[in-house]
């Protein structure tokens, strides 16, 4: 169903999405070692390109959902126009600067997400798991840009940050779907289904194995994710835990996710 009339907002609305990228980012401009203004377009076209989905999913909604023209596709255009300048205005100061490849490519897959996520989203299919596993890892590559931007290139450790990021965050979305699910089936009073959470948790002490051989101590930021992910689904156990307000889930998930990107950064630093 549409939003109410001028309920447009320019803002997304996953809370949990603007960690993901503002630290994924912030890590890999402290792990650059280097301050440089061109971090400031690099941060621009990380959030631009973050806020450019809401306007797109409302006209796409538009185009091919909504039977009547609704207001709030004539506020979201303005919002798509401005953005989008914007996003080439930090995209040709970076490439005036820095290698093409690189930075072509980032913004490829970038725009390509985009386009993947939006169309789902008109479709009604922005809950799946895969789809935002997957945006998850989108929204972690915005450390692949800050250290393009502060050494000019994407460093061999600057891929290693991207995938024990995106490890945590893959962890941490099958929790949030099983407690959704046992919520429902406790109001239903119909069995849960979460079996699915033994397939999608164990994986991490399995990919702390390759890491093994590469560097012993980056076995630490995925075995913190393991245990955070199974302290978080054992708390799923109680009532108490089940009934636990979302916000307050959401500000501890928050902080977990801040404190295992310190320890990246602080193991990643070290080496």
């Amino acid at each position: 169903m549409p939003r109410q009339p001028n309920s447009f907002a320019p803002l997304p609305r996953e809370h949990g999405a603007w960690g993901l990228l503002l630290q994924s980012f912030i890590a890999g401009a402290v792990l650059g070692g280097r301050w440089t203004w061109l971090l400031m377009p690099a941060c621009g076209l990380a959030l631009l390109g973050f806020l450019l989905k809401e306007p797109l999913i409302t006209l796409a909604r538009q185009r091919f959902v909504w039977r009547q023209e609704m207001p709030e596709s004539r506020l979201a255009l303005p919002w798509l126009f401005g953005e989008s300048l914007l996003i080439l205005l930090c995209l040709g100061t970076l490439a005036a600067q820095g290698p093409l490849l690189e930075l072509g490519g980032l913004a490829g897959a970038g725009f390509l997400l985009t386009v993947v996520a939006v169309w789902l989203t008109v479709k009604n299919r922005q809950r799946s798991m895969v789809l935002q596993i997957v945006s998850a890892a989108g929204l972690c590559s915005s450390t692949l840009l800050a250290a393009l931007a502060a050494v000019g290139s994407i460093p061999a450790w600057a891929w290693t940050l991207w995938a024990i990021l995106t490890a945590h965050a893959a962890s941490a979305i099958p929790v949030v779907h099983v407690r959704l699910q046992m919520k429902i089936a406790a109001r239903s009073k119909t069995p849960a289904e979460t079996p699915q959470m033994a397939a999608w948790v164990w994986w991490l002490p399995l990919a702390a194995l390759p890491a093994l051989i590469y560097n012993v101590a980056l076995a630490l930021p995925l075995a913190f994710s393991f245990a955070a992910t199974i302290a978080e689904r054992r708390r799923l156990g109680s009532d108490e835990g089940l009934q636990e307000p979302l916000k307050r889930v959401g500000l501890r998930l928050l902080a977990v996710s801040i404190a295992h990107t310190l320890l990246t950064i602080a193991v990643l630093w070290r080496n």
